[in-house]
């Protein structure tokens, strides 16, 4: 065989590879964790672009007290990862916050790692898949074929509302330009979910593939450090 033919063959093999770890991974906002010798490694697939930085965050009871253990400072598309090195014992919640450049800020689902001696041991002789979530994939269905997501009545806003045509969010602020506006989403468990830190346009549109899953959720929109409406928006 002439060293071309295994110049091909090699980059075909490497090609092949790269594209089999990449479908092994979960992409966002799913994540992927294993316990490696009693550290925890967190990673994860991303298609997106236009990403400032991507944050790595850890809470002992899921919900309160996240704090920041690390950051990937130039994120790209494919795979990225960070270890944990120094994991607690017992209850290690995990969740990655994404920084756009157009100022969106966006989590990932939660992912629990319980950590003990006998995980601590058994991982010294192998790699773990540990992580594990509550989150529901918006493709989850009940025994009738439908959705399992939340809805119920509630008064529309008329600046923050679900296109009926697209199902994509829009925002409609004639002052957004004179006043600092931010605007926060949180699922049922009240968890935020979604943040901009400040809309800068008139008009903005939401891409409903940014929220983890259909369902009803609910929105603060502030001006400042004062709220100034609280409402409900339908991601279907």
């Amino acid at each position: 065989m002439r060293p071309i033919s295994l110049i091909i063959l090699l980059i075909i093999n490497l090609l092949l590879s790269a594209t089999n770890e990449l479908a092994a991974q979960n992409e966002l906002p799913a994540l992927t964790i294993e316990t490696v010798s009693g550290q925890n490694k967190i990673s994860w697939g991303c298609s997106y672009t236009g990403i400032k930085s991507m944050i790595v965050q850890r809470s002992e009871d899921s919900v309160l007290n996240f704090k920041t253990i690390g950051f990937i400072a130039k994120p790209k598309k494919g795979i990225n990862s960070y270890t944990d090195e120094r994991p607690l014992l017992g209850k290690n919640y995990y969740r990655v916050l994404v920084l756009f450049q157009s100022e969106l800020e966006w989590f990932s689902n939660t992912y629990k790692v319980v950590l003990d001696s006998t995980l601590i041991a058994q991982s010294r002789l192998k790699s773990l898949r540990t992580g594990s979530t509550n989150a529901k994939d918006a493709s989850d269905v009940n025994t009738n074929g439908n959705t399992n997501y939340t809805d119920f009545y509630y008064e529309p806003s008329t600046q923050v509302y679900t296109n009926p045509y697209t199902g994509h969010i829009n925002i409609s602020l004639a002052d957004a330009r004179e006043k600092r506006y931010s605007i926060s989403f949180y699922d049922p468990k009240k968890e935020e979910v979604l943040k901009i830190t400040r809309l800068k346009q008139t008009t903005v549109i939401l891409d409903k593939y940014n929220f983890n899953a259909r369902g009803t959720y609910s929105f603060k929109l502030r001006e400042g450090d004062q709220v100034v409406e609280k409402g409900f928006v339908t991601i279907y």
